[in-house]
């Protein structure tokens, strides 16, 4: 009979080492809840014009909002200006991003001027240029988190390259 009672107080232990293990699990889990990283065209720079294509510059901000790193493996994006494409892009490298931290991402690429030339005019009428960004964020284990921003870039960010405006 003892060794019944023992067996019984046994069996109700690791039943209740179990159900103790598997409510921290779930705590656990409840507590790591993730977020998409956000990526903002921060900067997007022509940098030459020749024989109808445009070199551009562009420069993203990656954040991201979860309380643990995010080991990225690549970004690839496309960016359209004006409602147009204006240019497609992967990166080659990307630090893992720091909890709650961000990273800046530039890339150059090269497109046909009709892609840029609505958003040229805009310039030269001193109004914000409307974008869109959208793409995808691989990590290293293969997770790929699909992202799209819209948003306004200020006519100073966008036209630093030129230089000033004459006056």
């Amino acid at each position: 009979m003892n060794c019944q009672r023992i067996n019984d107080r046994l069996q109700a232990l690791r039943f209740a080492a179990f159900a103790a293990a598997l409510l921290i699990t779930a705590c656990a889990s409840v507590g790591q809840q993730f977020e998409s990283p956000e990526v903002t065209l921060e900067t997007l720079r022509i940098l030459r014009i020749a024989d109808g294509k445009a070199d551009l510059s562009l420069g993203l901000r990656v954040f991201n909002p979860n309380t643990y790193a995010l080991p990225v493996d690549r970004l690839e994006f496309d960016v359209a200006l004006d409602g147009r494409p204006a240019g497609a892009s992967r990166t080659v490298r990307v630090d893992p991003l720091p909890p709650r931290g961000e990273a800046k991402v530039e890339l150059s690429g090269r497109v046909d001027i009709a892609a840029v030339a609505t958003a040229l005019m805009t310039i030269g009428s001193q109004l914000p240029v409307d974008y869109l960004v959208k793409g995808t964020i691989t990590l290293t284990d293969g997770t790929a988190l699909p992202f799209a921003r819209k948003g306004r870039i200020p006519v100073a960010r966008f036209d630093r390259a030129f230089g000033p405006r004459p006056q």
